[in-house]
């Protein structure tokens, strides 16, 4: 039997889905002896993400390969940014076959992941579905893939609400979304938090020109009164490709929003690999066009202007944050890529 509280071992991970092997069936039924391994195939700033793979014969033997899972524990709850029961609502409501199946949540004392129907005893972790594929080189975003991204996104921004909010709050959503008010906002918290962070001389200059361009947007976001499910972090290494087909991995930022900013994170005219691509004016005018072709929420020209502010506060904020991870002992390349960052977004400022 596995320890509820230890999740933090190969051996653990492997324990807890051996305890509940109906979460390795994908449709061919359970497994009977699963064996299953865990290797830690990702670790991010908030999750360790585990693949659990079955080692029946059979399942070793099968042509679509073994029966797999995904356990994604949290390194520490408290200091997730979002309740782990957003993510699990999120991927509950989401069309098959744009993310992983939602498989099982157990929270630690969130009322929320009690109702969806999860233990709120011993320790917090995620089971989803194991998604194909890998995230593309830049070399490998061709038109016709950025079409298919466009695509699913469009699947994703079927459901439209009259707010933006909480999945799991669509009684309280807010009518009106304020690009101004939100980036006023972040950058409230970082003076709040990180006041040298902010009083760097590049953010001081840079500011002023962030704000000047949410200012002049602010009309479009004004006219926008329908929203749709996001995933909320659309960039590069959360969009893993297979056969063609991208599927999107890493909801936590998942939300009911503006279809815009998942459009706007696979980059544009501000790019850093791996996250953002490098796009220009006419192949975002072709990517933003095929997203309404597929019957995506709104018109290209609206998109556009909207989607340049979302990735204008993306790169912003993640240059804070990786100068942040720098005082917190991560890589030192961490604040060259916030210089690169601010310097490529001082350049494309009006």
């Amino acid at each position: 039997m596995s320890d509820p509280n230890d999740l933090t071992t190969a051996e653990s991970v492997a324990s807890l889905v051996a305890d509940h092997p109906e979460w390795l069936d994908d449709g061919r039924g359970v497994p009977e002896r699963p064996s299953p391994d865990a290797t830690l195939i990702g670790t991010g700033e908030s999750y360790a993400a585990w693949l659990v793979i079955s080692r029946e014969l059979a399942d070793l033997r099968a042509r679509q390969g073994p029966r797999a899972v995904v356990v994604r524990v949290p390194r520490d709850i408290a200091a997730l940014p979002r309740p782990m029961s957003e993510e699990f609502a999120a991927l509950v409501a989401a069309p098959d076959g744009l993310g992983p199946r939602p498989i099982h949540l157990a929270t630690s004392g969130d009322p929320i992941g009690a109702e969806l129907g999860s233990p709120t005893g011993g320790a917090a972790y995620m089971v989803v579905e194991h998604v194909p594929g890998h995230p593309r080189p830049a070399a490998g975003w061709t038109d016709d893939l950025l079409a298919a991204h466009a695509a699913q996104l469009a699947r994703l921004h079927e459901v439209t609400f009259d707010g933006h909010g909480d999945v799991t709050a669509t009684d309280r959503l807010e009518p009106r979304l304020s690009m101004l008010g939100a980036g006023e906002a972040s950058l409230q918290w970082w003076t709040d938090h990180h006041p040298d962070l902010v009083a760097a001389a590049d953010i001081a200059q840079l500011w002023p020109r962030v704000r000047a361009l949410f200012a002049a947007t602010e009309p479009e976001f004004a006219r926008l009164d329908r929203f749709s499910l996001v995933h909320g972090d659309a960039a590069v290494p959360n969009i893993l490709v297979s056969g063609g087909t991208p599927r999107y991995v890493d909801w936590e930022w998942a939300g009911i929003g503006d279809p815009a900013r998942d459009l706007a994170f696979i980059g544009g005219e501000v790019w850093l690999e791996p996250w953002y691509l490098r796009l220009s004016r006419e192949r975002i005018e072709r990517y933003l066009g095929a997203y309404v072709a597929a019957g995506g929420q709104g018109d290209p020209a609206a998109l556009a202007a909207r989607g340049r502010c979302w990735l204008v506060n993306e790169v912003f904020f993640v240059a804070l944050h990786f100068r942040r991870r720098v005082q917190q002992g991560a890589d030192p390349v961490y604040a060259e890529r916030a210089d690169t960052l601010l310097a490529r977004l001082g350049a494309v400022l009006d």
